[in-house]
C-alpha cells in the first residue's frame, strides 16, 4: 500500500506509540489509557511489553486501532498538539532536490536556525527526517 493512502484518520499523529505486543495506537506513550492496561496486566500476572515509536504510515491496514482516549482531535486541543497542515518543499538529499512536504517546529533552535520534519520520497522509499532551512526551499 502506498504511503499517501496511509494517511492518519483525524485525531491520529503521524508519529505515535505502541506496545510490541499491543493492537493500540498511542499518540502519547504516557496515555492514561495505555498505563491502566499495562497496569492491569500486572496485576493478573502478565509480562508487559516496552512502549515503543511507531509510524502510522508503518502500520498495516487493521494492525493497530487508534486509540479512544489519545487519539481523538479533542484530546489533541487539550494538550496543544492540534495537527498542523503539512506544506509542500523541496528537500535537499545526495545534492538532488526531492519533491516532500514539511511541518515547521514553533520556533528557532539555539543554533539560530529553523527546522522542520520533512517528508519526501526519495528512489521509491518514504523518507521522514528532520532537517534545517539549509537542506529546505519552498515549492
Amino acid at each position: 500500500m502506498r504511503d499517501e493512502e496511509r494517511r492518519p484518520p483525524p485525531g491520529v499523529l503521524e508519529q505515535g506509540w505502541r506496545t510490541k505486543g499491543g493492537r493500540t495506537y498511542h499518540n502519547d506513550p504516557g496515555c492514561e489509557w495505555l498505563q491502566k492496561g499495562q497496569n492491569r496486566l500486572r496485576l493478573i500476572g502478565k509480562d508487559t511489553h516496552e512502549v515503543v515509536p511507531v509510524r502510522w504510515a508503518d502500520v498495516g491496514p487493521g494492525q493497530l486501532q487508534p486509540c479512544d482516549h489519545c487519539c481523538a482531535p479533542a484530546w489533541l486541543e487539550r494538550h496543544g498538539r492540534a495537527q498542523v497542515s503539512e506544506k509542500p518543499c523541496l528537500v535537499m538529499s545526495d545534492d538532488r532536490w526531492w519533491e516532500g512536504t514539511l511541518i515547521w517546529e514553533s520556533s528557532r533552535r539555539p543554533d539560530g536556525l529553523w527546522w522542520a520534519t520533512v517528508t519526501y520520497r526519495k528512489q521509491g522509499q518514504m523518507i521522514t527526517e528532520v532537517r534545517s532551512q539549509h537542506d529546505i526551499r519552498a515549492r
